[in-house]
């Protein structure tokens, strides 16, 4: 899944779903009760890839808007002069109304078919919700139903960020008061924001200032007992890596790590936040001014390719770490680091391969038993 910053820069690096553009009931519903204009969302809509019919894109409802909110103090101005709110609506009328408006409008004929709803964006920050537990689920078991009428719809859990491991208690909280086909979070391993030094270690790292990648797909797989998993947002954050070459090292990491993760935790979709122009992205941007890939963006490209169904969770020894993904092995070596172009390695013995691949897709033959071994994972090959 890709996210990005507007609907007329698509993606130019490979995705199967969209992530969710703005947040729609604000987006349709803002200029009144009742006053329904979908052309925002539907542009979107219409963008993203179909299978059957069904655009894969994920519509993330919340926030409120403000007319349905009698108190203003949770309210303050959005994107196009719009304003939304983090308090519930004063009747929930008004939201089973708007759900029901919105599955009506994507019926596969008025529009495509909608493949995700997320209920809510990131439910457990004060920025998008300060309702309680209680109230948000109410919301939810409202829409379910509703939203179930087309059978093409999975209703997910709202959003959650780490947030010193209240996600995971959230939406545990969550899940015993309202119905979901999937349980989402947001995969932000860092803690970053425009004063951020460019410093956010690896995604696998212990170091990560809210949690390794391993642990949150893990945390929230435990809380979601058996239904699928969706990371619907992530990235290194907000100017969290700067240096290209550690870029290109940390999305090959996130990509890699959370494939390995897919069978064994039913992790279903991961997303990242997001393609656009260094002017219009809010975070983890991997489009140059020209409309085409960063290396990053690249690298991204390059190690979905690598990847495979049946995949085993990575393993570590010492600063190794080793993918295998069939009969080949992804590796790199985390104590290395990469500055001001100079990347560090260092030779690893390798045995039954005979060439290898970097994040560029570039292919070298293995040559005197050894690979140069660096932050940059690389895909050894018999």
């Amino acid at each position: 899944m890709m996210s990005t910053g507007s609907a007329t820069d698509m993606p130019m690096v490979p995705y199967g779903s969209l992530g969710h553009g703005p947040l729609v009931w604000t987006a349709v519903e803002g200029g009144g009760r009742g006053v329904y204009n979908f052309k925002e969302i539907d542009i979107f809509v219409k963008k993203a890839p179909r299978i059957s019919g069904v655009a894969q894109i994920n519509l993330t409802l919340g926030l409120t808007p403000s007319w349905a909110v009698a108190k203003q103090s949770s309210c303050h101005k959005m994107a196009g002069g719009i304003t939304g709110c983090t308090a519930p609506p004063e009747n929930i009328q008004d939201w089973i109304d708007f759900v029901t408006e919105l599955v009506n409008h994507y019926n596969g004929v008025t529009a495509p078919h909608v493949r995700y709803y997320e209920i809510w964006n990131e439910a457990n920050t004060t920025p998008f919700w300060t309702g309680s537990v209680a109230q948000l689920a109410a919301l939810g078991t409202a829409a379910y139903p509703i939203l179930k009428q087309d059978p093409n719809s999975s209703v997910l859990t709202p959003s959650v960020t780490w947030q010193a491991a209240t996600g995971p208690t959230f939406q545990s909280s969550y899940l015993t008061l309202a119905p979901a086909d999937a349980v989402t979070f947001h995969a932000y391993t860092c803690r970053t924001g425009t004063k951020s030094s460019g410093m956010c270690a690896m995604p696998e790292s212990s170091s990560s200032t809210n949690a390794p990648l391993q642990q949150m797909i893990q945390a929230f797989a435990a809380v979601a007992n058996g239904l699928p998993l969706l990371a619907t947002e992530g990235s290194w954050g907000v100017n969290g890596v700067t240096d290209p070459d550690l870029q290109q090292a940390w999305i090959a990491h996130y990509v890699i790590l959370a494939a390995s993760y897919a069978q064994t935790t039913n992790l279903a979709v991961l997303s990242w936040f997001e393609w656009g122009k260094p002017s219009v992205a809010l975070s983890g941007n991997i489009e140059q001014s020209n409309g085409q890939p960063t290396a990053a963006g690249v690298s991204y490209g390059v190690v979905q390719n690598w990847l495979a169904e049946g995949m085993q969770p990575c393993s570590v020894s010492g600063t190794i770490w080793s993918c295998a993904v069939g009969a080949n092995l992804i590796v790199w070596d985390a104590s290395q680091t990469c500055s001001n172009g100079v990347c560090t390695t260092n030779p690893y013995p390798v045995t039954n391969y005979s060439q290898y691949s970097d994040v560029t897709g570039t292919i070298y033959p293995i040559q005197n038993g050894t690979v140069p071994l660096g932050i940059k994972p690389l895909l050894l090959q018999p």
